[in-house]
């Protein structure tokens, strides 16, 4: 079934609303953890900044795929459900893969700061 062009229109228009908050949510929240994770401001500052630019062209990407597919022959609300329903998913499982790694780096900084001070003793 084809994908017609309001369906284009809406899921890409929420998409986009949904790209800009949660970036906006992501960079303080980054910051914050990279920041323990670093502990050194300019390093911290740059690479949030990396992260968040990369979270946009992935998730404008990703949204450009959602967008233009139809594999399940849906259409009308339910396919812009089913699309945005996708967009979410994917995105938050990215999302929850990136604070996992940082929350391992971190976990591991703590370790190596705790033996370092025990070999010291």
């Amino acid at each position: 079934m084809e994908v017609s062009t309001g369906s284009y229109v809406v899921t890409t228009v929420v998409g986009l609303i949904i790209t800009v908050v949660v970036g906006r949510l992501l960079r303080p929240a980054g910051y914050d953890l990279l920041r323990e994770v670093l502990g050194e401001r300019s390093s911290t500052t740059s690479l949030n900044r990396l992260l968040v630019t990369l979270y946009y062209l992935f998730a404008l990407g990703l949204l450009a795929l959602v967008a233009t597919t139809n594999p399940l022959g849906l259409d009308g609300v339910q396919l812009i459900i089913t699309k945005t329903g996708i967009f979410l998913l994917t995105l938050g499982a990215v999302y929850g893969l990136t604070v996992l790694a940082l929350v391992i780096v971190r976990d591991r900084r703590r370790t190596e700061t705790l033996e370092d001070g025990f070999r010291e003793l």
